[in-house]
């Protein structure tokens, strides 16, 4: 089963591998190895990465990498959903110490490393910057599975697309059983009401996705799904007419409802003032004490008798 996974993941009819290309601190440039990925396969630009199309492989990647000046939730967002995490290094050997802790904090899915900058570095200095990149690679992430890879030529390039194609995947519990999507588009049509219908066009992903659940927005919160259609798949070669079909529409039987909590009662657990009738009744028991002689415990009170008990017992006797 496993083996049958690894050979179509990625494949043709299957949701592109997603690569997320992270630095290891602010100062490493992904850069250089994006514009070398691209110039060996076809590539679809989007708004959020790029899809990739190998052709030696035959696989499909989605690459994606946090944009310039992004925050940390919204680095571990894109971490989130990734199949592979690309962590790329420099010459410093240096990972940031926030990113690490958030992303063991969060779950790590299957890793790969990449070093860039040692074109120019002699054979002794190459292999002095593998010991120093592999013992860094095992104190930092505590593993010595996970492929490194080396762009001192253009070459080692092809060898690290094979090596993302064919990685021994590790996904996330939580994303094995929920749908996800990465949008690669996404349209807002507004109504004169104010409101509107959010369109997004991605690969979905994990589980099965219907037009019953309620859809989560990172940042936004949960919204309710009106219909679910196909989309032209934008990695499929050749032309011709394409036909929508609608997969899934919402019901309003069995959808799930926006209110994710109870309505809180301001009033509840309230101190309130008795009523007239709680009064009343309060008066009545007072009147129906029993008179005890000091000391008396509320457990021995039980057992005495009052004076009106004793006149009770006394007409008996007599009868």
């Amino acid at each position: 089963k496993q083996w049958y996974q690894r050979r179509v993941r990625g494949g043709p009819g299957q949701a592109p591998i997603c690569v997320m290309v992270l630095p290891a601190t602010e100062a490493v440039d992904v850069g250089p190895i994006l514009s070398e990925v691209r110039s060996h396969g076809e590539v679809v630009e989007q708004k959020q990465g790029f899809y990739f199309h190998s052709k030696k492989q035959n696989k499909r990647f989605h690459f994606i990498t946090p944009r310039e000046g992004a925050t940390l939730f919204e680095t571990m967002d894109l971490a989130k959903v990734a199949d592979l995490i690309l962590i790329t290094w420099d010459h410093t050997c240096l990972l940031d110490p926030l990113v690490k802790t958030c992303l063991f904090a969060q779950g790590l899915p299957s890793v790969q490393h990449v070093v860039v900058g040692g074109a120019s570095l002699s054979e002794q200095e190459r292999n002095m910057r593998r010991r120093v990149m592999v013992e860094t690679v095992e104190s930092q992430l505590g593993t010595k599975e996970d492929k490194i890879h080396y762009l001192d030529k253009p070459s080692d390039v092809d060898t690290m697309i094979w090596s993302m194609a064919n990685f021994k995947h590790h996904r996330l519990t939580f994303l094995r059983h929920r749908p996800y999507l990465i949008s690669s588009e996404v349209d807002f049509q507004a109504t004169p009401e104010g409101t509107g219908t959010l369109q997004v066009s991605g690969y979905v992903r994990g589980g099965t996705l219907d037009a019953d659940m309620l859809l989560h927005i990172p940042g936004l919160g949960h919204y309710q799904v009106d219909r679910i259609v196909t989309a032209p798949d934008p990695l499929r070669n050749g032309g011709g007419m394409f036909e929508e079909t609608c997969l899934s529409e919402r019901s309003l039987e069995k959808c799930q409802k926006p209110e994710m909590e109870c309505a809180v009662d301001d009033m509840d657990g309230e101190q309130t003032w008795p009523t007239a009738e709680e009064l009343m009744e309060a008066e009545e028991k007072k009147k129906d004490s029993k008179r005890v002689p000091k000391g008396t415990s509320a457990y021995q009170a039980v057992w005495m008798l009052s004076d009106d008990d004793d006149d009770d017992d006394d007409d008996d006797d007599d009868d």
